[in-house]
């Protein structure tokens, strides 16, 4: 059987796609901790910033999150883009790598919160593939 080169150079081409998509494939799941969070309260609106790790094998998107103590409270992520905060569906947490919250950068916002907050709350993060994560973090006015 004689096969032409054509024919040839499509199985070739279909071999390297496979190749290249297994090798750029995730090889496992994502490993998240926190470290060092924080929350900042004026009036009845916070922010939250802490490092969020991912020792994985697998990138992860942290898609919001919210109080348990409070689960009314509206919390969102937000980031700065061109100097100004703005709401953002997602932060993706890339296999390997860390997502720093922090002032004048990504960062979580609670809204609504009571004006006699004190101590701590428990924010829980709502991770894509990780799932739900809750951060104990104390309250600095």
């Amino acid at each position: 059987m004689i096969l032409s080169k054509g024919l040839i150079g499509y199985f070739l081409v279909g071999i390297l796609t496979l190749f290249s998509v297994i090798a750029c494939s995730e090889k496992g799941p994502p490993e998240i901790s926190i470290k060092w969070p924080q929350m900042l309260v004026e009036g009845d609106n916070g922010a939250a910033f802490m490092v969020i790790f991912n020792k994985g094998k697998g990138s992860d998107r942290l898609k919001s999150c919210t109080v348990k103590e409070y689960p009314q409270l509206n919390c969102e992520l937000h980031d700065i883009v061109k100097g100004r905060m703005q709401l953002v569906k997602d932060f993706e947490v890339p296999a390997g790598e860390t997502l720093e919250l922090k002032p004048g950068g990504r960062h979580l916002m609670l809204f609504g919160l009571p004006e006699n907050l004190k101590g701590e709350i428990t924010i829980i993060l709502h991770f894509e593939k990780t799932g739900d994560v809750p951060v104990k973090t104390g309250v600095v006015r």
